[in-house]
């Protein structure tokens, strides 16, 4: 049986209330929350099934939270942004039809070793990972870019990348790897203006591994920063590989043929 504390909300969010999870929960549809809490007990992990509402979103030691078709975290207007927290080794999944809203009133940041695997879902909020904590786009949208600090680490392998006034940033000791193939990159893809203030946005294109096409915007220049990688499609790799053969063996029979 799940374990959930409710904590009444102040006159503000009268019509909202904060929750606490301690043991596996399914949150229904019709189900909305101020704050949503996730905690184990140790030594059994708590994992959350959300379809309901939300309005700041915090995950603790390694508990997991699915968000799903419908399911959403969002800021309220009430507040003066919204927060969504990651901390130890906790994990959320955004599949298709779920996530998190609130553009640049809402901040999503990953801590420790958190984990949040975007499968389809859209991040629609100001995002950050510190330590080494990691994020894997599968599918979906980061609507506004992120924030790359200390060995945090971005792995993508397709969806869609955008930003908000300005590239994104990475630092010297995350890491980034887009798995795909045919990539280009152009550090001019397209200009912006804000108050008066214009810049340009990089543009990375190419394949996803599943042969889809992908635009990132805003994307650091991959030749000046070795902590970008582009990984190429393992079976284009092969293909390389098996060319380069051919052409030596062409090579060694001209040798003995003497042509």
């Amino acid at each position: 049986m799940a374990i959930v504390v409710l904590l009444c909300a102040d006159k503000a969010h009268s019509v909202l209330k904060d929750v606490v999870f301690y043991d596996d929960a399914v949150v229904g549809s019709s189900e909305q929350y101020r704050y949503v809490t996730v905690y184990d007990s140790p030594p059994e992990t708590t994992t959350i099934e959300f379809y309901g509402g939300g309005n700041g979103l915090f995950m603790n030691d390694s508990s997991t939270l699915n968000i799903y078709q419908g399911g959403w975290f969002s800021w309220d207007g009430q507040e003066l942004y919204a927060q969504f927290k990651f901390y130890d080794t906790s994990t959320v999944n955004v599949h298709i039809g779920g996530g998190f809203y609130g553009g640049t009133a809402a901040f999503l940041y990953l801590y420790d070793s958190g984990t949040v695997n975007v499968k389809g879902g859209q991040v629609d909020s100001l995002l950050q990972l510190d330590d080494i904590s990691t994020l894997n786009l599968y599918e979906g949208q980061l609507s506004l870019g992120f924030n790359l600090l200390d060995f945090s680490k971005l792995n993508v392998y397709g969806g869609s990348i955008g930003t908000f006034l300005g590239n994104n940033t990475v630092s010297t000791t995350a890491i980034v790897n887009f798995y795909g193939y045919g990539f280009e990159y152009n550090p001019e893809g397209r200009e912006r203006c804000f108050e008066n203030e214009c810049w340009w946005e990089s543009k990375l294109t190419g394949y996803t591994l599943d042969g889809k096409p992908f635009t990132y915007w805003g994307i650091p220049d991959p030749t000046t920063h070795p902590n970008i990688h582009l990984i190429p499609e393992p079976g284009t790799v092969v293909v390389l590989g098996l060319g380069v053969i051919a052409v030596l063996r062409k090579q060694r029979r001209r040798k003995e043929y003497g042509k």
